[in-house]
């Protein structure tokens, strides 16, 4: 016990392709409840910048996508063809979805709406994915009058506690036409996020959390350990939390980086629960083992945040 506690048209019709590329990752079949997320700033190649939440990680295809829930948010644009947006109806919309879906129902249709100043269409649908999934899709059409730019948001039907669902008003809200690439580089993001919020506040608070559990380890006390484990560590692990989590960066790869952190540190907090729980509990040798590795699979993820702000740092 002693070493384990130390250690429209043509538009529409091209628009069908970035739906699909949306649909081909949405599984609609599970869900995690989400707290708050936050949102980080994306720029696509297709010249849209918006906001999204920073569980939706970038694919090779240009999507950004939950692979744990299937939320997807992809993008297209496309030089207007024949009508201009301003003509498309919500029989458009459900002509076009019905020719390739089942169970299609337009829940809303809003034209005339403007977006950052830019004229725009958005409508949701609900359908049946040839997967035989239930999805809703949010298709929001922007443009400059040369250009329609497209974004489409999809979710689970019935999936309403994902941070898409959660965010989507606000990730609508901020989308913009051919936009120019953040004005903060990664590079300085990094380095604000390394030097001055991790350096001067995240590293040391962790710091002190790691120490006084040592110190308590050390004392060879298992009541100074518990006392430890239960009241002094959970408060600053929790205070840590909130600080990391309140925390956003400029660019989507320090947000990942960061997410690291946050997830490294949520492990801790378990970990060091579930010790707790063998010190103060009846335990078998194997419970004590697994709640020891809990307490590896944390060092692991402190590993991994450190590896990766260290190749940063090369780049």
């Amino acid at each position: 016990m002693t070493k384990k506690i130390i250690k429209l048209t043509m538009t529409f019709a091209l628009l069908l392709l970035v739906i699909i590329v949306g649909l081909a990752s949405c599984g609609g079949e599970t869900s995690t409840t989400a707290e708050a997320e936050s949102l980080v700033e994306v720029t696509t190649e297709q010249g849209i910048g918006l906001k999204l939440p920073s569980v939706l990680a970038k694919q090779d295809n240009g999507a950004y996508v939950n692979m744990e829930t299937g939320d997807s948010a992809a993008f297209g644009v496309t030089e207007i063809a024949g009508a201009p947006l301003s003509s498309a109806t919500e029989k458009d919309v459900l002509a076009l979805y019905q020719s390739k879906y089942d169970d299609v129902v337009v829940t809303s249709f809003e034209n005339g709406k403007k977006i950052n100043g830019k004229e725009a269409v958005v409508s949701q649908q609900n359908l049946t994915t040839p997967k035989g999934n239930a999805v809703t899709m949010t298709l929001v059409m922007v443009t400059d009058g040369k250009k329609n730019y497209i974004v489409t948001f999809t979710y689970g039907k019935d999936k309403t506690d994902g941070a898409l669902y959660k965010n989507l008003q606000a990730c609508i809200d901020s989308i913009t036409i051919a936009s120019t690439p953040s004005s903060t580089s990664v590079k300085d993001d990094f380095s604000e996020y390394l030097y001055t919020s991790f350096g001067k506040v995240f590293e040391p608070e962790n710091s002190d959390i790691l120490k006084i559990y040592t110190e308590a380890a050390l004392a060879k006390d298992g009541k100074i350990l518990a006392k430890a484990l239960s009241e002094t560590l959970p408060v600053k692990n929790n205070a840590l939390l909130e600080k990391l989590k309140a925390y956003t960066p400029k660019t989507t790869e320090v947000q990942e980086l960061h997410n690291t952190l946050i997830q490294a540190v949520e492990v801790r907090r378990d970990a060091y629960a579930q010790v707790h729980k063998v010190l103060t509990q009846p335990a078998t040798e194997s419970e004590v083992d697994a709640a020891f590795a809990v307490l590896d699979e944390s060092d692991a993820k402190f590993e991994e945040f450190l590896t990766k702000a260290e190749s940063m740092k090369k780049d």
